[in-house]
């Protein structure tokens, strides 16, 4: 089959899970299928999909990889994805592409939050979900333990459908809760469950208080995959104790394309939802990018309709532009294999296609549509960052955008207030992970610190000032006197001149240029040296001389002027405030808000989202620059939060003054 395939043999399976070695599964698999002669361990850098040399030195997967094989009459296509938080952005996205997903839980220990979230984020796609726990084998083992809690947790919908005949060390063979034999209480519970999602099952059950095998098996089926029901099965990949019923399980229940009764891509506004379907005119979504040095660009695909072949005439709507996917690709570990076509619902790449964007829709010029953004987390952390050799400049810009491209929790850009490169990611552990990977992709050393934070000069009252310019050098001088009123404008209002000089006292010809003295200082500011803004200029007085006055002598009494008043008008520093969410654990309820409180922020409402507490705060940027690793210290790792802009706020008076201090030296130099 590995040549020819159909939509309904496709199963298309994403591992997700933190801490429970999703890629010693995954590499077993591998070699159960024939793909892979020897069977790789990450522990030991030969895993067949942890290739890249950051993967092999942390021992953990840090980017999505996509692997093929058969299996009892399916072509599975299945995605390895990263389990730590610091790298959620290549597993999100991953949950747009797949029909199913496998979570992996340690069956040693309690589930932790980052497993929990992919859980949660699998159901919110309407994925058919199956929870696995792994290192039966483990000293601290306890697949009834870890069954309940995950019970409590994710909810009663899961459903033990194996039963182990011990733990650690006695864990040697599993027993199907499928059967008539099976263990009798769990069955029953899993009847109770399996019937209620299935009227004509319900009535059966109720008049019969039974059901027949092959009415069970039918309803069964189809519970798991609309994700009714969340299969949980156990198995051990070290000792190869298990893993042959999990994957006999996934594939015999996971949905087809086809068959994914949750997998509705909903388009942009005004679009129909789209279904895999084989008759409808071709339709494919970029849901990864990949880029390498050596290879050039590859974006993977999801074909949702038709059949797509190298010659397939498309649309990419994102640009409106005709589009030809000619190196179609299946990617067979490090290495791709080139194809003829992909039958709707696989998963494939195509190479070399430069304008291609993670997210984009390429489809039929007969109908055209737009499929919905694919989501991901938006980092919160961020750095400024400058080559080492300043002639790398130009280079780092490229190549900063190319990590942007194939990560999209990763962003660069260039701070028009601070003129500060700055990237932004989920975590330091994540920008670190992606500069490295700059270095050695792409030969960049880099230079990192915190960003500067935009901050802005303003005054908060009124004020006159006056400044006069004399100047004799032998020849023609330069002479000008302005007088000049300041007054604070409302917040985001800007700046604003209004000439009110009578009688001539300025000539009408110097205005301008004292509006032009006063502009130009603007950006450098006043006492701290950040941007001027919100703010009213008025002169209404001033003195000039026949001969000496000019353009210059005007420019520099407007801004000693406006300088003298300034320093009367009340001037203040404002900082950008953001509005926060962070979500904790109860436990850290305390923690969390003491330290907000600690940080300038104002709690501003609370709420509990599951096993979560939601807290919500108004705080200064500047306070959370190193948040990120604050409130994993905090929770155990078990805090998310994210932010945006809200406005502009006064800084306290002792900071501003510790500000503008720092400030005077570089301004008498």
């Amino acid at each position: 089959m590995a040549g020819s395939y159909s939509t309904e043999q496709i199963r298309n399976i994403a591992l997700v899970g933190a801490s429970a070695g999703k890629t010693t599964l995954a590499d077993l698999l591998l070699f159960k299928a024939g793909v892979v002669s020897r069977q790789g361990r990450p522990a030991d850098g030969t895993s067949a999909l942890d290739w890249h040399a950051e993967e092999k030195d942390a021992r953990h997967t840090h980017s999505a990889k996509l692997i093929h094989f058969d299996w009892k009459g399916c072509r599975v296509n299945l995605v390895d994805t990263p389990g730590y938080p610091d790298f959620i952005g290549e597993a999100m996205p991953t949950l747009c592409a797949v029909d199913a997903a496998i979570v992996v839980a340690d069956a040693n220990g309690a589930l932790n939050f980052n497993t929990r979230r992919l859980f949660q984020a699998a159901r919110e796609h309407e994925l058919a979900t199956f929870l696995v726990f792994t290192r039966m084998d483990g000293d601290q083992a306890d697949f009834r333990k870890a069954y309940e809690h995950a019970r409590e947790l994710l909810g009663h919908d899961l459903h033990a459908v194996v039963l182990p005949d011990g733990n650690g060390a006695k864990f040697r063979r599993l027993a199907s809760v499928l059967v008539p034999e099976g263990d009798a209480a769990a069955r029953a519970d899993l009847i109770d469950s399996v019937v209620e999602t299935d009227e004509k099952a319900m009535e059966q059950y109720l008049e019969r208080n039974t059901i027949d095998d092959a009415e069970f098996d039918r309803v069964y089926d189809t519970a798991v995959r609309r994700g009714q029901v969340v299969p949980v099965l156990c198995c051990s990949a070290e000792k190869d104790l298990g893993v042959a019923e999990l994957l006999d399980h996934v594939v015999k229940h996971a949905p087809s394309p086809l068959q994914a009764a949750g997998r509705v891509i909903r388009g942009k506004e005004g679009e129909p939802p789209r279904r895999t379907t084989v008759a409808d005119p071709t339709c494919v979504q970029v849901w990864k990018t990949v880029i390498d040095p050596h290879v050039g660009k590859q974006s993977w695909l999801r074909v949702w309709s038709g059949t797509l072949r190298g010659d397939t005439p498309l649309v990419l709507e994102r640009l409106g532009k005709p589009e030809r996917l000619a190196n179609l690709q299946k990617q067979e570990g490090k290495a791709f294999e080139a194809i003829p076509h992909a039958v709707a619902g696989d998963l494939v790449a195509v190479a070399k296609v430069e304008h291609l964007q993670t997210g984009d829709t390429l489809c039929d010029p007969a109908r055209v549509v737009a499929l919905k953004a694919i989501d991901a987390p938006k980092g919160m952390v961020a750095l400024a960052v400058e080559p080492k050799n300043r002639n790398d400049e130009q280079k780092l810009a490229e190549s900063l955008r190319k990590l942007a491209a194939e990560d999209p929790t990763f962003a660069e850009h260039r701070d028009p207030a601070t003129h500060e490169e700055v990237i932004t990611g989920v975590s330091n552990l994540h920008l670190e992970t992606l500069l490295r990977r700059l270095r050695d992709r792409w030969h960049v050393e880099t230079v990192t610190r915190p960003p500067k934070v935009a901050l802005k000069e303003t005054i908060l009252g009124h004020a006159e000032g006056h400044y006069r310019h004399k100047k004799q050098t032998g020849g023609s001088g330069q002479f000008a006197e302005v007088f000049l009123r300041i007054e604070p404008r409302p917040r985001g209002a800007g700046f604003e001149f209004v000439d009110e000089v009578t009688q001539g006292k300025i000539p009408r010809q110097f205005i301008p240029a004292v509006e032009k003295g006063v502009v130009a200082g603007l950006p450098g500011g006043a006492f701290a040296g950040y941007p001027i803004v919100d703010i009213a200029v008025k002169p209404y007085d001033g003195k000039h001389h026949e001969v000496d006055s000019n353009e210059t002598s005007f420019r520099i009494a407007g801004w000693r002027a406006f300088k003298d008043a300034f320093a009367k008008a009340k001037p203040a520093l404002l900082e950008p405030i953001v509005d926060l969410v962070v979500e904790v654990p109860a436990a850290a309820m305390g923690d969390i808000t003491g330290d907000l409180n600690g940080r300038r922020g104002r709690i501003s409402g609370m709420d509990s989202l599951g096993n979560l507490q939601v807290i919500k705060a108004q705080i200064p940027l500047r306070e959370i620059l190193d948040y990120s690793t604050k409130l994993r210290s905090m929770t155990a790792g078990e805090g998310s939060y994210h932010y945006t802009f809200s406005h502009y706020d006064v800084v306290p008076t002792r900071i501003a003054a510790e500000l503008a201090a720092a400030y005077k030296p570089k301004e008498e130099e």
